[in-house]
């Protein structure tokens, strides 16, 4: 299953005591996870957000992954799953069929 997380600094809460070891950690294990595919993309949105799309087989693994994030407990994460475009155009084109009582041979 595919998941579009945007990442971003908790505005209140505990900092981390050296910052600039965190930003290398997560640059670290934000490119080990590009690398072994578990992660198809990651962007910086400006001004201040991360971006990823993200791979896990549950909702339970992309929590056991998100835990792992170095900063998890300094950033907030926004989640979305995402289905197959093409998927969702057919699927939607089929439901407007039955709704205007067409068979499938009629298209």
């Amino acid at each position: 299953m595919k998941y579009l997380v945007y990442v971003k600094d908790r505005t209140s809460g505990p900092q981390p005591q050296d910052p600039i070891a965190l930003n290398r950690a997560v640059r670290d294990w934000v490119g080990a996870r590009l690398q072994d595919g578990t992660f198809d993309c990651a962007y910086y949105v400006l001004p201040k957000m991360g971006l990823c799309i993200l791979n896990a087989d549950s909702h339970e693994s992309l929590l056991t992954l998100l835990r792992a994030w170095p900063s998890f407990p300094y950033q907030e994460f926004e989640i979305h799953m995402l289905a197959d475009v093409r998927h969702g155009i057919d699927n939607n084109f089929e439901r407007l069929q039955k709704a205007q009582g067409q068979s499938d041979s009629a298209a």
